[in-house]
C-alpha cells in the first residue's frame, strides 16, 4: 500500500478506526466494507488512521487491503499542525469519526459509535449520503 502523492482522486478521505469502523469488541461495523469499496470505485482515496498508530492489523484481520491505500498515526491535539509530525503527507479533505473535535478540524461526519445489536447499525451508510454530493 501506499499514499497517494499525486492526489489524482476525487478527495482523500481518511476514516478513523476504533469506534468508527469497528466496534469495542473488535468486530467489522455493518457496512463498511461495502461503504470503503463504493468510495474506491467512485475515485476516492481512502485511508485509515488512528490515535493508536497505524492499523495494518485491522487491515489485514477483515480483508480490506483492496479498499485502503494507506493507514497512518492519527493528530489526537494540533490536529492540522501534528500532521507532518506524524508522516501524514497531505491534508484530508474529509474524515469520518466518531470524534466530533477531528471533524470540526477537518470537515466529514462524526458518526455514533457502534451499539448492540451490531447487526441492525447503519450508521456508515451515512458517510455516502453525506460525502458524494460534496465531492461530485
Amino acid at each position: 500500500m501506499s499514499a497517494d502523492p499525486n492526489g489524482a482522486h476525487r478527495a482523500r478521505i481518511f476514516f478513523d478506526v476504533d469506534d468508527t469502523l469497528i466496534s469495542w469488541n473488535w468486530r467489522l461495523r455493518p457496512f463498511a466494507r461495502e461503504v470503503l469499496a463504493e468510495l474506491g470505485a467512485a475515485g476516492f482515496a481512502v485511508y485509515l488512521w488512528s490515535g493508536r498508530g497505524k492499523r495494518w492489523e485491522v487491515v489485514e484481520t477483515f480483508s480490506l487491503a483492496a479498499h485502503v491505500l494507506d493507514c497512518f498515526e492519527k493528530p489526537l491535539f494540533r490536529h492540522r499542525e501534528r500532521l507532518a509530525e506524524l508522516g501524514v503527507p497531505f491534508t484530508p479533505d474529509y474524515v469520518v469519526d466518531d470524534h466530533a473535535e477531528i471533524v470540526e478540524v477537518f470537515g466529514g461526519l462524526c458518526v455514533r459509535p457502534p451499539r448492540e445489536p451490531l447487526e441492525h447499525d447503519r450508521e456508515l451508510l451515512r458517510v455516502l449520503d453525506d460525502l458524494l454530493p460534496r465531492f461530485p
